[in-house]
């Protein structure tokens, strides 16, 4: 599973290569020297996944000013297996992971069999699509999972329906998965969700609205499924990645695009590389700022520590034979003498010798 020290951070090429391998590989480059951990892609057969006169999203009909339907628009960014294998070929090359979305059964048996991918991802769209988790489940493999568009009643039964095809690899059974009778099935298949499934909290709208981001409910993911949570941001917002950073995610996944004005559905919404670059240093920013769960002490603040702790200093002069009190010991910088934190200690001790007003009470100036 994917690393749970750093933020994984994935680089979304998704369809932005436009059926183009050349423009897949710039953007493989160009997130490899923004920073990004693994690109991925999205895998479908557009016969496959939708009918041929099904009307495109609001955003695909925005950013792509024209009204052609999904399956045409779909259909000019497949690749065909001769690219996959340069993709991959290429991902070895510059030495970043590639993973791809399975949009489909026929595309997840394609990644995990033909191309033996470790990793695959399942979209917002198909949170639902309970044939395609099930064998998903089944595959053994390391599946992240976008929530978009989804509820916690809808995130249980995907859950579920994963660990049942994890425990029921026999294609016979898979049909006996039940959404009423097996929809916290989940709940007893921590281990394998721990090891090998990251939830992502999601908003699928491009770009997608501030007031609608509602990055808070990562609290309530990792709380009630207690696996790895990261976020699939369309925000386009640099200030989105230091909030969900914030909340200690395992992953992150933006949109990337070496063009915003090349003529595509997610171009626009993307990071073009400096923005993708500027992107992945505020999330690690954001990780050296959070730091550790560890109090102590800091290197810089132990450099400082006694010049601005405070010791035990006599407030006047004291005589010997004298008992210190309040009336005269107080606590003064620097720090290099008796902490004050002892200051009641000491309170009542009878020095052995004189100590003139404003130096140090040392521990050999007490009466045994």
């Amino acid at each position: 599973m994917i690393a749970k020290k750093n933020i994984h951070v994935i680089a979304e090429i998704g369809v932005n290569h436009n059926g183009d391998i050349k423009l897949a590989k710039r953007l493989m480059l160009a997130s490899k020297r923004a920073g990004a951990d693994s690109v991925k892609f999205q895998t479908y057969d557009a016969d496959e996944i939708v009918i041929k006169g099904a009307q495109k999203a609001n955003y695909q009909i925005v950013n792509t000013k024209n009204f052609e339907s999904q399956y045409d628009m779909l259909k000019r960014y497949e690749f065909s297996h001769k690219d996959y294998l340069s993709l991959i070929n290429y991902s070895k090359k510059i030495n970043i992971p590639l993973f791809s979305t399975a949009a489909g059964i026929k595309s997840l048996n394609y990644l995990t069999k033909k191309l033996k991918l470790k990793t695959i991802k399942i979209g917002s769209s198909d949170l639902t699509n309970i044939p395609l988790l099930l064998r998903a489940g089944a595959s053994k493999k390391n599946i992240i999972i976008s929530s978009g568009m989804g509820d916690l009643g809808e995130i249980d039964i995907a859950l579920s329906a994963l660990s049942y095809g994890y425990d029921n690899k026999n294609k016979n059974k898979l049909s006996g998965f039940d959404i009423t009778k097996h929809n916290r099935l989940y709940k007893k298949y921590h281990s394998y969700l721990d090891n090998k499934i990251t939830l992502l909290h999601c908003t699928t709208e491009y770009p997608a609205p501030l007031n609608e981001l509602n990055i808070n409910i990562i609290d309530i993911l990792k709380q009630r499924y207690k696996i790895s949570i990261g976020y699939s941001d369309h925000s386009n917002n640099p200030l989105t990645p230091i909030i969900a950073s914030s909340k200690n995610i395992s992953v992150i996944e933006v949109h990337v695009t070496l063009d915003k004005s090349l003529s595509g559905p997610d171009h626009l919404c993307s990071l073009n590389p400096q923005e993708f670059q500027d992107y992945i240093k505020n999330i690690r920013k954001t990780e050296m700022i959070l730091g550790s769960e560890i109090k102590k002490p800091t290197k810089s603040e132990i450099k400082n520590k006694k010049n601005v702790r405070k010791s035990l200093i006599a407030k006047k002069d004291i005589s010997k034979g004298e008992a210190i009190s309040e009336d005269n010991m107080t606590v003064k910088r620097p720090g290099k003498g008796i902490p004050s934190i002892f200051y009641n200690d000491y309170l009542g001790k009878v020095v052995n010798k004189n100590i003139k007003a404003n130096k140090f009470i040392k521990k050999n100036d007490i009466k045994s």
